[in-house]
């Protein structure tokens, strides 16, 4: 018996999370646009006091004069240079109210996305994972509380809130408009069987993990390629610039080994979670049609997902293809999520076909 009352409810609360979360993505986007404008105005005004002391070691060289006095007293004032610029940046820093602003929204936006998931469940009284529409509310509510959990222990990866609540929002977005179905019961062929709690609520969290990993793989890609042409033109220029304002931005973020790591630790939980996705899949399977594999597209599909992230992991532990090129094979793991839960879903017809949307 469906409670239409809580199915309400719950679509209500998904609708204010979809509200909390454009705020949220307003506050992390006006966090880096403040910070990015501080760093940069700091690096123009570190160009103007080196173009001042060139100039006025320039003009006492030419004159004559010893180089110790208006040059050597310019040079090491503590009013210039990277201690001002590292002191202003620190102030900065306690009094941003806009990074504050965002990570509580998005709390309190995860926290009602968890409400509006769990009220849903108790409409249909069953696991809320019956379809797109429930896989994608359930899946980015956990994507949402990794990131929380991962930003409360390293307040530094709270710069990647644009880059998280984006990607999240966009996938509300795309099952209130495209996937939502009202709430029903379970369809015959998946009523009776223990395994929908266990084989799809760890296909739950494989995907969740791949957003998240997807997201930190992507950022530490652009960091490292900003890192390599900082790098390379500072061998020529004093102060050297990459992307403008976007690179200011990835000055906020971690470094690209530190985003490959815990890219990599999100990576192997989540393999762990595709390797089990597969073994409980292959058991539902043997239950419910008699075999354990039917080449069926979605257990195709899922495969495929569990090898190129196998390859991702060995690909990590060789020497050759750490950091970038790891990184790529990451990203095609996610391509690989995507097209099994879009394309799959939608169009490929198969035994899995529990898309609601038919």
């Amino acid at each position: 018996m469906i409670n239409q009352q809580l199915a309400e409810i719950s679509n209500l609360a998904l609708v204010v999370t979809i509200v909390l979360y454009v705020l949220a993505l307003i506050g992390f986007g006006a966090d880096l646009a403040s910070s990015s404008q501080r760093r940069s105005d700091a690096r123009l005004a570190a160009r103007d006091r080196a173009e001042a002391r060139r100039v006025e070691q320039a003009a006492t060289v030419g004159g004559g004069a010893p180089a110790g006095g208006a040059a050597t007293a310019l040079a090491d004032a503590p009013s210039g240079g990277a201690g001002g610029d590292v002191a202003g940046e620190d102030a900065a820093e306690h009094g941003m109210t806009a990074q504050r602003f965002a990570f509580v929204i998005a709390s309190a936006a995860t926290a009602l996305h968890l409400v509006g998931v769990l009220t849903r469940a108790l409409a249909t009284q069953r696991v809320p994972w019956a379809n797109m529409y429930e896989f994608a509310t359930t899946s980015t509510a956990i994507a949402m509380v990794a990131f929380l959990a991962f930003s409360v222990r390293r307040t530094e990866l709270r710069a990647l809130g644009t880059f998280v609540v984006g990607p999240v929002l966009l996938v509300l977005l795309l099952a209130q408009t495209f996937w939502i179905v009202p709430a029903a019961e379970l369809t015959p062929s998946l009523q009776n069987s223990h395994w929908i709690y266990i084989h799809i609520g760890v296909a739950i969290l494989s995907t969740s993990l791949s957003i998240l990993g997807a997201v930190v793989a992507t950022m530490q890609l652009l960091q490292a390629k900003h890192e390599r042409v900082l790098a390379e033109r500072a061998a020529t220029e004093e102060f050297p610039e990459h992307w403008g304002r976007f690179g200011h931005v990835l000055d906020r973020l971690p470094s690209s080994a530190s985003l490959e790591s815990l890219s990599f630790r999100i990576h192997s939980v989540a393999f762990v979670c595709w390797t089990f996705t597969l073994i409980f899949g292959a058991i539902w399977a043997r239950e419910a049609w008699g075999r354990f594999w039917g080449w069926d597209p979605k257990e195709v599909w899922t495969f495929i997902i569990w090898v190129i992230y196998a390859a991702y992991l060995h690909a990590r532990a060789t020497g050759g293809f750490r950091g970038s090129r790891a990184a790529g094979l990451a990203l095609a793991g996610f391509v690989a999520v995507v097209f099994n839960y879009t394309i799959v879903n939608t169009v490929i017809n198969g035994l899995h076909s529990y898309s609601g949307l038919g």
